[in-house]
C-alpha cells in the first residue's frame, strides 16, 4: 500500500510547486532564458521570412505590365531546365513572343508547383492553366490553324507523354539510378540540397512512384513503356516537320520539354538508345532547338 505521505508528492499542485522553486533557481533562469531566446529566434525567422517574401512580390509586380514573371528552377548544367513542365512554358513563352523573366528565389508558390507565374500582380500556377490563361490573354498568339480531330491527337499525345513517360523518365534517373547520372546535371546549390535531403527524397519518391504504378516495374519494363511511347510519337510524327502541322503549335513546346528530359536529362544509355532508334524524334528536337532555343548553350548552369 502506498503511504499517505508519497501519495501527496504527486498532486499537482505539489508538482506547480516543485518547478516554480526550480525556475527560480538559477539553472531554472538559464533554461528560461534559452527558450525565451529560442521562441524570440523563431518568430524573428519567420518575420523576417515573410519580409523577404513581400519584397519579392514587390520587386516581381513592377516587372511591367504583361509581363511574365517565371518562377521555376535553377538551370540544368545540361539542358535549361530539369523539369519538364518549367520547360515547356518557357517554350511556350517564346514560340507565343511573349515577354518574360526568369526568378529562382522562388520556384515553388503557395501550391507547391513548378513552374509558377507572377502577371500583372496576379499568381497562377500549373503549366496547364497558365498557358491556357496567357492564351486566351494575348488572344491567341499561336495562330494555330487545326481540326477539332488535330486538337484530339495533340492533347492524347500531350497526356501520353505528361503523365506515363515523364513517369518513366523520374522512376529511372531517381530511383533505379538513385540519381547517379542526374545529380551532376543539377546546379551546386541544387546537388548540394539533394544530397542533404537524399534519403526522405529517395524514399518519399519511390512510395510515390509505387503508389502510382510504375514503381511497381523492372528497369527493363519501365524502359519498355517509355520506348514504346517514343515509337508511338514517332508514328504521329510521321515525315511533318512540327507534330501537327507545318508550323509548331501549343503542343510542340510539350513533346519538346518531354524529348529534352529523355535525350539529355536521363542516363546516357537512355539517350545512346534514343539516338540509334529514333532519328525523327532526334531530329525534330534540334529543329524546335534551333527555333526556340538560339542561346541554349547560354541557358545551361555551369
Amino acid at each position: 500500500m502506498v503511504h499517505r505521505s508519497a501519495m501527496s508528492a504527486f498532486r499537482p499542485g505539489a508538482v506547480w510547486s516543485g518547478v516554480s522553486e526550480c525556475a527560480r533557481g538559477e539553472s531554472g533562469r538559464r533554461v528560461g532564458k534559452v527558450l525565451l531566446g529560442a521562441a524570440l529566434l523563431g518568430i524573428g525567422l519567420k518575420v523576417y521570412g515573410r519580409y523577404r517574401r513581400y519584397q519579392r512580390r514587390q520587386r516581381w509586380n513592377q516587372a511591367g505590365k504583361d509581363v511574365v514573371v517565371l518562377h521555376q528552377f535553377e538551370r540544368g548544367t545540361n539542358c535549361p531546365n530539369l523539369s519538364p513542365f518549367a520547360l515547356k512554358l518557357e517554350t511556350f513563352l517564346r514560340m507565343a513572343g511573349i515577354k518574360y523573366v526568369v526568378d529562382t528565389d522562388e520556384p515553388q508558390g503557395s501550391r507547391d508547383k513548378c513552374p509558377w507565374i507572377t502577371f500583372n500582380g496576379q499568381e497562377l500556377s500549373d503549366s496547364e492553366l497558365i498557358i491556357d490563361f496567357l492564351t486566351q490573354h494575348f488572344g491567341k498568339p499561336l495562330k494555330e490553324k487545326l481540326t477539332p480531330a488535330e486538337h484530339a491527337v495533340g492533347r492524347a499525345v500531350q497526356v501520353m507523354l505528361d503523365e506515363h513517360a515523364i513517369t518513366a523518365v523520374g522512376y529511372k534517373r531517381y530511383v533505379i539510378d538513385r540519381c547517379s547520372y542526374i545529380m551532376g546535371c543539377f546546379s551546386k546549390k541544387y546537388r548540394f540540397m539533394l544530397r542533404l535531403m537524399m534519403p526522405i527524397f529517395f524514399s518519399r519518391l519511390k512510395r510515390i512512384l509505387y503508389i502510382i504504378g510504375m514503381g511497381r516495374f523492372s528497369e527493363v519494363e519501365a524502359m519498355f513503356f517509355l520506348y514504346r511511347e517514343l515509337r508511338a510519337l514517332e508514328d504521329v510524327l510521321g515525315d511533318k516537320p512540327f507534330l501537327l502541322d507545318n508550323k509548331p503549335t501549343t503542343y510542340d513546346a510539350a513533346v519538346f520539354a518531354v524529348l529534352t528530359q529523355v535525350i539529355y536529362g536521363c542516363a546516357p544509355e537512355v539517350e545512346r538508345y534514343v539516338r540509334a532508334n529514333y532519328d525523327a524524334l532526334v531530329q525534330y528536337h534540334e529543329r524546335m532547338k534551333d527555333k526556340y532555343w538560339p542561346d541554349w548553350e547560354r541557358c545551361r548552369a555551369e
